[in-house]
């Protein structure tokens, strides 16, 4: 099993449709690279991940004494979160996957594990957890803060100053004005305009966004 325990060589755990677009960021930067496909899911064994077979379980880490890097391809916040603390508990080091057409500023703090998709923008002084998604086309404005294993979806705008707790969940398009804060374990719905403060483990939606019962 040498040959797969290169620094080139990666391991993406997760087979669903966040880890197509991982893989696809990683063949993006270099197609060359050789990736091999976990997933903890029993149902997931017969499963293709654009071309690539899922080998096992996590277990295969240890089992394979491996010495690469680990990409996060899990969408949930929870279940990717849990992996984080696996994986440095474990002394694995996570791969940050970022898209070649992303944008980052030279003082943008990028934590370990975690994903900036195809178009993300983050800027200046903004600080992106370890775990953390950018999806497609999302942007982080200078300063912001976004808290680990928190997902931004697609086309989600944070202004200046923003704060997203961790595990938080951005829905697809949302807006959050200057200097608002948005508490850990919370979720946004779809096209939302975020111009309060949001507390912590709540649901919201809306223009503006207010609580909703799930």
């Amino acid at each position: 099993m040498s040959d797969l325990r290169g620094d080139s060589d990666l391991v993406l755990i997760g087979s669903g449709g966040h880890a197509k677009v991982v893989l696809e960021a990683i063949r993006a930067r270099n197609p060359d690279r050789k990736v091999i496909i976990l997933d903890d899911d029993p149902a997931a064994a017969q499963r293709t991940v654009l071309g690539l077979e899922v080998s096992g379980t996590r277990d295969w880490l240890v089992a394979n004494t491996w010495r690469g890097r680990v990409a996060l391809g899990i969408g949930d916040n929870g279940a990717r979160g849990e992996l984080l603390h696996w994986l440095a508990e474990r002394g694995f080091e996570a791969e940050t996957v970022v898209h070649p057409s992303a944008i980052v500023g030279a003082t943008a703090d990028i934590g370990d594990g975690s994903f900036l998709g195809a178009g993300s923008i983050v800027l200046a002084d903004a600080t992106i957890g370890a775990g953390a998604i950018v999806n497609t086309g999302a942007s982080v404005d200078h300063d912001c803060m976004v808290g680990a294993a928190a997902h931004l979806g697609p086309g989600v705008r944070l202004c200046g100053n923003v704060t997203v707790g961790a595990e938080s969940l951005i829905g697809v398009g949302t807006a959050v004005r200057p200097g608002v804060s948005i508490g850990a374990n919370a979720v946004v719905g779809a096209g939302s305009a975020v111009v309060c403060d949001l507390a912590a483990g709540g649901t919201y939606a809306g223009c503006p966004a207010r609580p909703i019962n799930r």
